[in-house]
């Protein structure tokens, strides 16, 4: 492998008067890569997928093959399975990568007006440019053909014969080219009058543009363009009182004419109090205290799929062959007809949300510094499927602003300094952050007879599936239960058991319910400490989240079945998925017919009952992690001062080194994948000088 990358940086600050200054920044970078075809999520993923006892990756030459110039891969039946070692020797993939940035600004001091006036220009753009061969042979494949077990001499049979080749053939790539623009203006005003007074205002106008080389349609080709203008006026008094004011006016080409601008204001106050005379007492224990609170609206046009790019235009094929007809007396004439995809909405405008926060920060003996944020947030004009028209017989489905949502959270951060009188010095730092939405108006069907069915109420990222009982002991008890078809596989001993919630006898979508947590975390917290003394020094830093779940994936996870993953570059192959050994300890069969067997009943293809969204596969997505950790000594200067060296230290450090979950399986960041690559524990020993 082998990647080499070139940077290229310049600034150059130009006074052209003495208050006008003109800055130019370019900036490239320039990357050339070849290596292997696939990286080492692949590579991993393929291995995970591979019979380990089926063939070897390389045969050695029977007598039949002594003189053979290529190399004998192993193989099996019609030469399909995958072989990592051959995958990963059979050729090379290049590729080149440019990104290159330049920007121009201007600054201009209008003093001359009234002090504290500037005025600032600032234009870029940044072009981006990939692409990627690939150039492989065809490795020939063998299997054993004969074995004799007493001479222990085998003989081998080619098993592709006709498509094995050591020449390389040459396969295009991936490209992608791309540019941007954005230029924006602005005048900054900031002055105090009789030392009492702070008052500064700034108003920015923007323009944004952005053009992709690789779009696939005609709305999608054209430029994607943005503008607007921003804000923000403050005022304080004494450096005790503070009063914010900020609004955005911006422009979105998604929208039609009389819905394409959106005014957006906020509004904010706080209060040093630890700065008035009557906490002076308290100086030395309270070292700062001040309150805040913000109001305001903000406004996102980034709604919708991406090829909903123009809600107000229609989407109309005028040649879809699925939508043809033909006709004379035996049907020899045809014609394309005509579909729609998308039907003109001049209605649909900014999803908005109403963002309140409240918070303080607290320092105590100068040595305590803590922030506290409470958060509540109201989104409206939520993009969705409208329902009522699913019965007009309308070729696409209508979307309209209809949904509403609500959040609402906590954000503390603790920080600690101190240092002692001995020369140890010490750092803390502390964060907890709280967040959970749920949806408050949803464009649903009428869900009374069935409520745990509705979103409304539920948060945001909530799942729904079935509540599993346990696994069935025997066919017979399956046929005296709710009846459960998902796919039409016939349900067996050993399956997974569901409950029938709506008690009609059988097991259907109406039986799902809301099961577990969000699978986004509605907790993320994280502590660290550092210390120092004498030349040692130490740190250490854990990460943590709590109420998520997640679900182990049975089909990406079953044994011994053929399974692709999405953009799977070894879809047309057979494979074949490792055994977990959780599995291995843990399976129905008929021998052990334990109904809480960590593994349902064995199959050699994905069971669709087995597969469903349910409870029985669903973890506890909490865990709390030691992220990084690290010891290092400064050695004396004594040691390095005549060689010129500055500094020097020798550390160990790591990374990933414990984690603590209750899912014992894998580690619970991998989510439910457990055969996928998995997080990596680095360590490393080090010295760094400086001269």
């Amino acid at each position: 492998m082998d990647l080499k990358r070139y940077l290229i940086r310049s600034n150059i600050n130009i006074n052209v008067t003495n208050s006008t200054e003109a800055i130019v920044r370019v900036h490239g970078t320039f990357d050339d890569y070849r290596g292997p075809l696939q990286g080492g999520r692949e590579m991993y993923q393929a291995i995970m997928r591979t019979n380990p006892v089926l063939f070897p990756a390389v045969y050695d030459a029977d007598a039949a093959h002594q003189n053979t110039q290529h190399t004998l891969f192993g193989n099996y039946g019609g030469g399909n399975f995958i072989n990592p070692y051959a995958e990963l020797v059979r050729g090379y993939k290049e590729y080149s990568e440019s990104l290159m940035l330049a920007q121009f600004e201007l600054k201009q001091d209008l003093g001359f007006i009234t002090e504290g006036l500037r005025a600032r220009f600032l234009g870029n753009t940044t072009r981006n440019a990939y692409f990627d061969v690939r150039r492989n042979s065809n490795p020939f494949y063998y299997e054993v053909s004969d074995y004799n077990p007493r001479t222990d001499v085998y003989e081998l049979a080619v098993l592709n014969a006709n498509e094995g080749r050591t020449t390389l053939d040459y396969q295009e790539g991936n490209k992608y080219i791309s540019s941007s623009f954005y230029s924006e203006a602005a005048v900054m005003y900031d002055t105090e009058i009789n030392e009492k007074h702070g008052i500064s205002g700034l108003l920015v106008g923007i323009m944004r543009q952005y053009l992709s080389g690789n779009e696939n349609s005609l709305q999608a080709s054209l430029p994607s363009r943005n503008l607007g203008i921003s804000g923000r006026f403050t005022y304080s008094y004494d450096t005790r009182y503070f009063a914010e004011f900020n609004f955005g006016y911006n422009g979105t080409e998604r929208f039609s004419e009389k819905e394409r601008f959106g005014f957006f204001p906020s509004a904010g106050l706080a209060w040093y109090a630890s700065k008035e005379e009557f906490m002076q007492g308290l100086s030395s224990t309270i070292t700062k205290l001040k309150f805040k609170a913000t109001h305001g609206l903000v406004g996102n046009d980034q709604i919708g799929r991406p090829e909903d790019r123009f809600f107000y235009l229609s989407n109309v094929n005028l040649n879809n062959a699925d939508k043809g007809y033909a006709w004379g007396t035996s049907g020899a004439y045809d014609i394309n007809g005509v579909s729609i995809d998308r039907y003109a909405n001049d209605q649909i405008t900014w999803e908005t949300a109403t963002k309140t926060n409240l918070g303080f920060e607290l320092g105590l003996w100068d040595k305590f510094d803590i922030q506290a944020d409470f958060f509540k947030e109201y989104r409206t004009n939520i993009l969705m499927d409208r329902l009522a028209f699913s019965t007009f017989g309308l070729q696409a489905n209508t979307k309209a602003n209809v949904g509403e949502a609500s959040s609402k959270g906590i954000d503390i951060s603790v920080d600690y300094n101190a240092i002692f009188k001995n020369g140890m010095w010490m750092t803390g730092r502390g964060n907890f952050t709280y967040a959970r939405g749920q949806f408050e108006k949803v464009e649903e069907a009428d869900y009374s007879l069935t409520p745990w069915l509705s979103r409304v109420g539920q948060p945001l990222d909530q799942q729904w599936g079935y509540i599993a009982e346990r696994l069935f002991v025997d066919d017979y008890e399956v046929l005296n239960s709710p009846v459960q078809t998902f796919g039409g596989s016939e349900v067996r001993g050993g399956d997974i058991k569901y409950r029938d919630i709506n008690g009609d006898d059988k097991i259907s979508e109406q039986d799902r319910v809301p099961i577990g947590y969000p699978t986004t975390p509605e907790i993320i917290y994280g502590f660290g400490l550092s210390a120092g003394y004498k030349g040692f020094d130490a740190s250490i830093f854990f990460q943590g989240s709590a109420r998520s779940s997640f679900w182990v994936d049975a089909e990406a996870t079953a044994p011994f079945i053929n399974h692709s993953w999405n953009n799977d570059p070894f879809a047309d192959y057979q494979k074949t998925n490792q055994l977990l050994q959780a599995y291995a300890d843990s399976y129905w069969s008929e021998a052990n017919r334990d109904i809480y067997a960590t593994w349902p009943r064995l199959s050699d293809y994905p069971e669709p009952n087995n597969t469903q969204r349910n409870t029985w596969f669903m973890q506890n997505g909490s865990f709390l992690r030691l992220k990084s950790a690290e010891v290092g000594y400064t050695l004396p200067k004594n040691l390095y001062e005549k060689i010129g060296l500055r500094d020097a230290r020798l550390y160990v450090s790591g990374t990933n080194l414990l984690v603590f979950s209750k899912f014992k399986m894998w580690d619970p960041e991998m989510g439910g994948n457990g055969l996928g690559y998995p997080v990596q524990r680095v360590v490393n020993l080090g010295i760094q000088v400086s001269f």
